[in-house]
């Protein structure tokens, strides 16, 4: 054999990687990771901006972020000046009650509400012009929704955010009521919007009281608590006000149909009437639940009552349990050990849990304007195909429609 035959070099076609070997490797790194290796080639810009891998790096995600104790708070701190961007800020709670920041960045807008937070995505609502944006901090896109019908100027809306495993697709659910109106001879429906990502489109469905199975209520709705949904049970839900009786109204994310959830009659008898009370729907340890806030009847002390519907949807599981918690100022919703995220008057920011009446200092130094709870918090490669905004771009979000267009960040 010559000498030459001996050193001869293998081609580089013979040591190629497979191109599924290729993919399965980079659905499991990091999206900034993903990010740089689009600049890579052609082939594989085209491959990491597909829906199916986005979709396979989302569920691997999911996969790493659903194990057992996790614990995140996400917040948008107060600004100091109201035309500053808001912080948009994640924490994660440990073993010890102490907080790890993980994340802090601007949230693209100075004075909208989040709606919620699904799988790496925020979801955005402003109250001046009723627009819907979708943001994902960890590439920096957004993605501002074809505006839908907007309420009367007396109306009300409502939100929910979910992502639907079965499909690997997100949707948004918008309630409008435009409250009672004089002249009219019948109830006035709920309108309901619902968006779906994967064909970016809206279908609208007007949901009349006698419609819904589940009420045996013909009644005039009298408010909507304009509160986000919250979803168990493969379900949006949120809290309705009739004339006669209040019910939740629940929205199946599978087969996009509406039912009704009765809550049990008097269910804030104990509470005193002179007082402020409010109420709010939650997830308590897994199940749908009620949580109501007000002073006791003999005005003497603050009480807390749970209801938890123990079986999804038997009206005759609603179980009632009453805590005595002072000041409370504003309820956040719950921890999946069933602890309460409230603030009160005196100590702040708080967990509280109801069954040692034990309360733990969450540490977060300004009230903030939101705060929600996830065991799941992820980076993802969603909206990928959104508007890329850079840090100076920021400041134009609040008077400047940002077009859907966007230029390929490939370049040959």
């Amino acid at each position: 054999m010559s000498q030459s035959h001996r050193m001869r070099k293998p081609t580089l076609s013979s040591e190629r990687v497979p191109d599924e070997v290729v993919f399965d490797i980079l659905t499991h790194l990091p999206v900034k990771s993903i990010i740089r290796f689009r600049c890579v080639s052609k082939s594989w810009n085209s491959t990491i901006t597909t829906p199916i891998f986005m979709t396979t790096h989302l569920n691997h995600n999911r996969a790493k972020s659903s194990l057992p104790n996790n614990d995140y708070l996400l917040y948008t701190s107060r600004a100091m000046h109201p035309s500053t961007h808001q912080q948009l800020c994640v924490v994660v709670r440990n073993s010890d009650h102490t907080l790890t920041e993980l994340s802090r960045c601007r949230s693209p807008f100075c004075g909208s509400n989040v709606i919620g937070f699904c799988n790496g995505i925020y979801c955005f609502f402003e109250n001046n012009n009723y627009t819907i944006s979708l943001w994902n901090p960890s590439i920096k896109k957004l993605k501002i929704l074809t505006p839908v019908r907007i309420p009367r100027y007396d109306g009300m809306v409502t939100h929910g955010l979910v992502y639907n495993s079965l499909n690997n697709d997100f949707k948004i659910l918008r309630i409008v009521f435009d409250g009672e109106v004089s002249g009219y001879k019948v109830p006035l429906p709920l309108e309901a919007g619902v968006y779906t990502w994967s064909t970016d489109s809206w279908r609208y469905i007007d949901i009349y009281m006698e419609s819904l199975s589940g009420s045996g209520l013909n009644a005039s709705i009298v408010d909507i608590q304009e509160k986000p949904f919250i979803f168990v049970n493969g379900a949006l839900h949120s809290m309705i006000h009739t004339r006669g009786h209040n019910f939740i109204l629940c929205f199946d994310v599978n087969d996009e149909t509406f039912q009704a959830i009765m809550l049990p009659e008097n269910y804030l008898d104990g509470l005193s009437p002179d007082f402020d009370q409010f109420e709010q729907l939650v997830v308590f340890k897994g199940s749908l639940a009620l949580v109501a806030f007000g002073r006791d009847l003999y005005e003497e002390h603050d009480l807390c009552f749970i209801w938890v519907m123990m079986e999804y949807g038997v009206f005759d599981s609603w179980t009632k349990r009453t805590v005595a918690v002072d000041l409370v100022e504003r309820f956040f919703g719950c921890t999946r050990r069933g602890e309460l995220l409230i603030e009160t008057l005196d100590t702040g920011l708080v967990s509280f849990d109801p069954d040692s009446l034990d309360q733990k200092n969450l540490e977060i130094q300004r009230s903030p304007i939101w705060l929600g709870y996830s065991t799941d918090f992820m980076e993802s490669l969603v909206l990928l195909d959104g508007v890329n905004l850079s840090s100076e771009s920021l400041v134009l979000l609040d008077g400047v429609n940002v077009s859907s267009d966007v230029s390929s960040e490939y370049e040959d």
